[in-house]
């Protein structure tokens, strides 16, 4: 029971970890003011919308796979007989 609790809590990370992508994906001007604190980027707007587009789809993508995994892995560590 220990670890499907453990298991939801890290489901719940997941979830807003790919929530957050999520919008750096679709705000990444947002995203780039929010991160550099309102201040310009020191490689050019362009690298920083696009680091910004690129990081968010890496979260999406791996908060999506983490919700995935922890949705198996909470059935089994309930009906897993020991």
């Amino acid at each position: 029971m220990r670890a499907a609790f453990a298991h939801v809590l890290m489901l719940v990370f997941a979830a807003a970890i790919a929530r957050l992508g999520w919008f750096m994906t679709h705000n990444p001007a947002r995203a780039s003011r929010f991160f550099t604190f309102g201040t310009e980027p020191a490689f050019g707007k362009w690298l920083a919308l696009a680091w910004s587009n690129a990081v968010g789809w890496l979260f999406t993508l791996g908060g999506c796979f983490g919700i995935a995994l922890y949705l198996v892995l909470i059935p089994l560590d309930l009906f897993h007989s020991r």
